[in-house]
């Protein structure tokens, strides 16, 4: 079976994190970070548990609500933590039945592997971009995820909102980047 463009763009987010990550400087972890209180130990923290989640409900589970300190999970190492979790969640995207798996445990109803993926996707790409902001990191969001993650924000927007999770929408200039567009949609400040 082919794997779905859904799985290849969720790797391809997860890959961008992974670059961020391993590039942070040690000194660096406990940097504030474009996330109102948290510091980038925290943003990895957070990823770690929005995976965590994803995967949960993927294998027909319900998941653990997640520490309210998001840097308890990455203790003294945050780049091997998520070095672990990244290894587990490239495993379970290679399954080649994942995406014709049906998922009956999402909040929101029977859905489909690629819906949650695609959905999910915010977490590792836009993080990735508040890690690097916090961290000095250079980073330049891929475009054409950007695009579709923004479709998938869109698409469920009074959920995005009622989440509490983002900010109003900022505006933006009309030559503004795909990322660019998808951060001011989510209430950050591009630059």
């Amino acid at each position: 079976m082919p794997v779905s463009e859904a799985i290849l763009r969720y790797r391809r987010a997860m890959a961008g994190f992974d670059a961020v990550a391993g590039a942070v400087p040690a000194d660096r972890w406990t940097a504030a970070s474009p996330c109102r209180g948290w510091t980038a130990r925290d943003i990895v923290g957070h990823v770690l548990a929005s995976q965590d989640m994803l995967f949960a409900w993927i294998a027909g589970k319900r998941p653990t609500v997640p520490d309210e300190d998001p840097s308890a999970r990455v203790g003294e190492d945050p780049r091997g933590a998520w070095r672990t979790t990244y290894a587990e969640v490239d495993t379970a995207l290679a399954d080649p039945g994942l995406a014709a798996r049906p998922v009956t445990t999402y909040p929101g109803g029977p859905s489909t592997v690629d819906e949650i993926l695609d959905s999910g996707l915010v977490e590792p790409l836009v993080h990735a971009w508040d890690l690097a902001r916090a961290t000095g990191v250079e980073y330049a969001m891929d475009g054409a995820l950007a695009t579709e993650c923004l479709r998938a924000m869109k698409e469920h927007e009074q959920r995005v909102r009622l989440s509490g999770m983002f900010g109003s929408e900022n505006p933006v200039t009309a030559d503004a980047t795909p990322g660019d567009r998808l951060l001011a949609f989510l209430g950050r400040e591009p630059v």
